[in-house]
């Protein structure tokens, strides 16, 4: 059983910080703005080599990923990710196929998410991934 308080644990705290790996810049700037306003940090990266090397620093409660990305794509990134890090990842993209979908939860993705969406919706989705996560930050 693991011990560690709020206070103790590095990965829990008041506010959150998600990395969104998306090449949408309007996207990114939008969803900065919405979490800001719940107290969360969020960081945007717009290809998927960058991305996988930000999320495998390993400072953030949770990765929202798109699947088309410049560079490597979403898929990809989570694969590589998946065999270092086990950092909650949704899935935000217009790949809406069945078996684009599939293959997201298949490789590791702890949900996924078509585009369009609604900025709430995606909030209750990262509240129910957290509720799952032992140490998750604050919401």
């Amino acid at each position: 059983m693991d011990t560690r308080t709020e206070e103790t644990n590095p990965v829990r705290s008041a506010t959150g910080s998600f990395l969104l790996v998306d090449d949408d810049a309007e996207l990114c700037k939008l969803m900065r703005e919405y979490f800001a306003r719940q107290s969360y940090r969020v960081e945007c990266v717009h290809n998927g080599r960058d991305g996988l090397a930000r999320a495998l620093e390993g400072a953030y409660d949770l990765v929202i990923l798109d699947v088309m990305l410049p560079v490597l794509d979403g898929f990809e990134v989570l694969h590589q990710l998946r065999k270092r890090s086990s950092v909650p990842v949704i899935m935000l993209t217009a790949r809406t196929r069945e078996r684009d979908r599939i293959t997201g939860l298949d490789t590791g993705a702890d949900d996924y998410l078509p585009k369009p969406f609604g900025p709430d919706e995606l909030m209750a989705r990262i509240r129910a991934v957290f509720m799952r996560r032992p140490f998750a930050p604050g919401i």
